[in-house]
């Protein structure tokens, strides 16, 4: 049957607790599905901001572009995942089955999601694949799930976009400062509930948590590069009182801070 040729796979695989993050990651000549069934993941394309997404989150690698993307330090996550190339993925972009915008996906029906992907996965590990027709109605019927996932919110007022992109950087560049969001959506000429709605959208994150995580991964940096203690590491991080800043690095990172820094610290 000529009906389904056109698909070459390349690679898959699955791993339920991965570690390891792509950086400056680029896939020249073919695409994939890169699927985050569980954990947390940091994410981003190019030079946008970074954001951190927890649980069922899909998004379409592609060339040409620039990916980051895997589990925050310390942390692990379960990912799986199909590339693919050839001439019937061009039909799949014009025809809009593929789309071409590296967006996270949230997957609703997570289960049926990975259940469709391990029945290809299975499938195309044989050298051929056991079923080639198969195979290709399933990846279909994956890129017609990502394509039925319902959108989570509408787009952010373009106007707004340069003041958000503004802010998150400098909250990144400085978190130990006492900021004030309340402050900074009167700066952007919009109330707080509606600023921690565009705020989540832009950053994948509230902006309280946004804040709390670039403190953190402030404080992962002074804990592998220099020798201060961990209650001078958490003033200089903006969270003064020890005790909580190190409940609240454990909860994210899975291991006290000085146990943090024994682990990682001289690592090569």
């Amino acid at each position: 049957m000529k009906y389904f040729e056109g698909i070459n796979f390349i690679g898959c695989g699955e791993f339920s607790n991965h570690t390891s993050i792509q950086k400056d990651r680029f896939f020249e000549g073919y695409y994939g599905i890169q699927y985050n069934h569980s954990g947390p993941m940091d994410f981003t394309v190019g030079d946008k901001p970074r954001c951190e997404v927890e649980g069922p989150y899909a998004f379409i690698s592609q060339p040409k572009l620039k990916f980051y993307y895997g589990a925050p330090p310390g942390q692990a996550r379960h990912h799986v995942f199909v590339c693919f190339k050839g001439p019937r993925v061009d039909r799949f972009i014009r025809n809009g089955l593929l789309a071409v915008r590296p967006n996270l996906i949230r997957i609703i029906n997570a289960e049926r999601f990975l259940s469709t992907l391990r029945e290809l996965i299975a499938n195309i590990q044989h050298n051929p694949p056991q079923n080639y027709n198969r195979a290709v109605l399933l990846l279909e019927d994956l890129l017609l799930q990502l394509h039925e996932q319902p959108s989570e919110k509408p787009e952010i007022n373009s106007h707004l976009i340069p003041g958000l992109k503004q802010l998150a950087s400098a909250v990144e560049q400085s978190p130990q400062l006492d900021w004030d969001f309340t402050r900074e959506a009167a700066a952007l000429g919009v109330s707080y509930p509606h600023f921690r709605r565009i705020f989540r959208q832009y950053a994948g994150t509230s902006p309280v948590n946004y804040l709390i995580k670039c403190r953190l991964r402030n404080a992962v940096w002074l804990l592998l590069h220099s020798d201060d203690q961990i209650s001078t590491i958490a003033e200089n991080c903006g969270i003064p009182d020890e005790f909580y800043f190190s409940r609240l690095f454990k909860k994210y990172y899975n291991l006290p801070p000085l146990t943090y820094r024994q682990e990682f610290k001289n690592q090569p």
